[in-house]
């Protein structure tokens, strides 16, 4: 008979003594048996008690940590539903676990805005949009698509903002869109203006000269400062968890546990949702 441990060969020089199999280790003793020979694979020389205990040390705790990292980077996929459901089986020995409730959408986080409505004729003069409040944003973007074409000499599209306290209004950004030469011509553009001016009231000032234009303006305000989250709670426990005395995981979070050993743990959700569970070491 022989075996391998990784860079450690065990031969056997006579028959095992067929009681092996009922004893080997018993709590935290090992026996060992005389026909057993422990040899280095490289060297072919025998090894004694201790250096063959040491190979067999190193060797466990190499597999262990092949087995924690793969149990730490590949999570397993637990379904949840309104019944109590094992997440965690019982384990021989205390272990670490995230769980992971990635079930979640958000909402809010962008919002469009029309400043110049669609076939806006803008006159020969400067004409302003309406103000609109952008407290809760942290940046804007523009798109004005003109249908038709100005052949003033010039025409440009100014970022203002309200001073909170006159209420009068500051340009904060000139010329977003600025066409000159003989005006703007049919087409879409587009201006990211980032956070200048995106305060708390802002608005657009469309100067045209020369010749009136057609055309329209949107806001595209991102991302919001608050959101709206939105889905499932898992609920974990014991094997009689609910929705009350469950220790809740909320849409989005995670939490980490660590749990003596021949502990469950079962959980429960207010809708059908699935955990990631990493199992650390």
């Amino acid at each position: 008979m022989a075996g391998t441990w990784l860079d450690t060969q065990l031969l056997s020089t006579t028959p095992i003594p067929s009681d092996i199999e009922k004893t080997g280790v018993v709590g935290e003793q090992t026996l060992l048996f005389d026909p057993l020979r422990a040899i280095d694979r490289k060297s072919l020389k025998d090894l004694d008690s201790n250096a063959a205990l040491i190979r067999i040390l190193k060797n466990t705790d190499i597999d262990i940590s092949l087995r924690t990292i793969g149990n730490a980077f590949f999570p397993r996929v637990i379904t949840l539903g309104t019944a109590p459901t094992q997440i965690i089986a019982p384990n021989r020995s205390p272990r670490g676990y995230i769980i992971i409730n990635a079930n979640t959408s958000a909402s809010g986080i962008t919002t469009t805005v029309t400043m110049f409505a669609a076939a806006t004729v803008l006159p020969v003069a400067t004409t302003n949009t309406a103000a609109v409040s952008v407290g809760g944003y942290e940046t804007a973007r523009f798109l004005l698509n003109v249908t038709e074409a100005s052949a003033g000499a010039t025409t440009s599209f100014n970022l203002e903002t309200q001073d909170p306290i006159s209420g009068n209004w500051a340009i904060a950004q000139a010329d977003i869109f600025q066409f000159a030469g003989g005006g703007a011509p049919v087409g879409t553009y587009y201006a990211n203006v980032g956070g200048i001016g995106v305060d708390d009231q802002m608005r657009i000032s469309a100067v045209v000269g020369g010749d009136t234009m057609t055309c329209s303006l949107a806001c595209i305000l991102k991302p919001a400062i608050s959101a709206t989250i939105a889905g499932a709670t898992a609920f974990i426990g014991g094997p009689d968890v609910n929705t009350t005395i469950g220790f809740p995981i909320l849409s989005g979070t995670r939490e980490t546990f660590y749990l003596k050993e021949n502990t469950a743990i079962y959980g429960v959700a207010t809708g059908a949702l699935t955990l990631n569970v990493f199992e650390l070491q």
